[in-house]
């Protein structure tokens, strides 16, 4: 018997649940409830970064995306911190649920998934046939490849008790009696006002009050520069900003907002937590050109991407493309909702994106960057891009009965043809 053996830490700490570990930058990720939006950002969101949604004008298709995103911290069991300044938050009617949730309780990690198998089994792609052999983005294969494929670090690392993305449903709802036994920590306009009328925050700064919150919500267990206590547990804090910079919003001066996402990103650095900002880009504008103050907004984040629907856009490419796919196509499944644009992917601890070797929908930027999202009954998809038929023809064409009855007339004589009668080479 040999008398080496190979030297483990004695208390080596564990992962936080419901994570997966970057193989190319370390980094440890989270995931953001659509398997689609995972792939694109190269596996899910870094933990300590900043994902900015730049909503679209008379669409709500970010708050789906929110949604999901706070479903899947439920769903998890990490902490969830919603700020809201424009509307109340009613997560009953809000949250989508999934397949596990009215079996078990959501500590325990698993689901059964037999709802979503059933109510996924008629949901065939009738795509191109080089199409078909193509991997499947979907909750179905995020969830299979969080128990099986082998992670990047020791075994010991890997955080394999809780499912890293479960499959969500538009059609279910979270169940109060979940939402209340969550760790759940909501910021609405009424909770700010009452902060405001303090006498703490002299200057009217809304932007200050939210970043001491989420300040004293981060030293409460998720900072990363303190240790935990003996027999504790890493757990992850997500963080919902709706809406940031919209008219409900004031500051103490027109750079309030700057100064807040500086803050902001200084903070998750050095904390187990993640955010993500839906921004009216569009209230930022003037005779169709953005500010330059946008700019600035999406280089304080880590990640930036934008929701162009059709729906909400006019005079634009996307409006054009949409009265061709209308029509016929209208009461397709199949019919995109509007654009997403990638205008900056997470480069944490790493100097190049490390999407572009993981991502399966995108690869790359320029002319490569196709991609286009739909919402279906049930789910929330992002795929890529591609135009109808060429001549507006959708299905393929059959010849009726009456046209396959009717005699041919003789085309004349040829090689071996008959008058009267089918030439037995033609085809």
């Amino acid at each position: 018997m040999s008398s080496f053996k190979k030297r483990v830490p004695a208390s080596q700490p564990k992962p936080p649940p419901a994570t997966r570990i970057n193989p190319h930058s370390a980094q440890l990720l989270v995931s953001t409830g659509v398997p689609a939006l995972d792939d694109v950002l190269g596996g899910g969101l870094p933990v300590g970064g900043v994902l900015l949604i730049e909503q679209d004008r008379q669409t709500a298709y970010s708050n789906t995306l929110l949604s999901y995103f706070a479903s899947q911290a439920i769903a998890a069991g990490h902490k969830l911190c919603i700020v809201n300044a424009d509307r109340d938050v009613n997560l009953a009617s809000q949250l989508p649920g999934w397949a596990g949730v009215s079996r078990s309780a959501p500590e325990s990690g698993t689901s059964t998934g037999t709802e979503t198998e059933q109510g996924g089994a008629g949901d065939k792609m009738q795509i191109a046939w080089r199409y078909q052999n193509l991997p499947r983005v979907d909750g179905r294969e995020a969830d299979t490849q969080s128990h099986s494929e082998p992670s990047a670090g020791p075994p010991s690392t890997a955080a394999t008790d809780t499912p890293y993305c479960e499959n969500f449903d538009l059609s279910m709802r979270i169940p109060q009696k979940v939402i209340d036994r969550a760790s759940v920590d909501i910021v609405d306009g009424d909770a700010i006002a009452r902060g405001m009328s303090g006498t703490e925050n002299k200057s009217g700064d809304m932007y200050r009050l939210v970043l001491e919150k989420i300040s004293a919500l981060i030293d409460d267990g998720f900072s990363s520069l303190k240790p935990l206590p003996p027999n504790a547990e890493r757990n992850i804090l997500r963080i919902e900003l709706r809406s940031l910079g919209s008219g409900f919003w004031r500051g103490s001066g027109p750079n309030a907002i700057l100064a807040f996402l500086h803050g902001l990103r200084g903070l998750l650095r050095y904390s187990y937590a993640a955010c993500v900002i839906s921004f009216p880009a569009y209230l930022y504008e003037e005779a169709g050109v953005r500010l330059p103050i946008v700019r600035r907004i999406e280089h304080l984040c880590d990640a930036v991407i934008e929701l162009e629907s059709f729906e909400g856009s006019n005079a634009t490419p996307s409006s054009i493309v949409a009265q061709q796919i209308k029509g016929e196509a209208a009461s397709n499944s199949q019919e995109y909702h509007g654009f997403l644009h990638i205008h900056k992917l997470p480069r944490l601890n790493s100097l190049t994106a490390s999407m572009g070797r993981l991502s399966i929908l995108h690869t790359g930027g320029g002319s490569a960057n196709n991609l286009a999202f739909r919402l279906r009954r049930k789910k929330f998809s992002i795929e890529t891009y591609h135009l109808p038929i060429e001549g507006g023809v959708t299905e393929r064409r059959v010849p009726a009965k009456e046209e396959s009855n009717t005699p041919r007339l003789p085309s004349g004589a040829g090689c071996g043809s008959t008058p009267g009668r089918k030439d037995p080479l033609e085809f």
